[in-house]
């Protein structure tokens, strides 16, 4: 009985640490989708995104509000990358 506790535990816990690689990754791989998805609609090449240039990626465009903190109608790459940080938990490559 106590080895089948300990047995579940241990498989419990590999799943749990499992599970935190696999969200790691995936905001990694997250952060890297919207740094890439900022460079390629920033079509003028100007280093921010308006909300037209945001319209091609529906991904951007629902949180095109919640990554423009300062509310001027676009997005910098500053912000992008501070929006990253704080929905990721993870740095941006540059």
């Amino acid at each position: 009985m106590k080895t089948k506790i300990l047995l579940i535990l241990m498989l419990s816990f590999a799943t749990l640490t499992a599970m935190g690689d696999d969200r790691e990754a995936y905001n990694r791989r997250a952060a890297a989708a919207d740094m890439g998805a900022f460079k390629a609609l920033d079509l003028n090449r100007d280093g921010k995104l308006t909300r037209e240039e945001a319209k091609a990626d529906l991904r951007f465009v629902p949180r095109f509000d919640d990554i423009d903190t300062n509310r001027d109608g676009v997005i910098t790459l500053d912000e992008l990358k501070r929006y990253i940080e704080r929905a990721y938990g993870v740095k941006p490559a540059a």
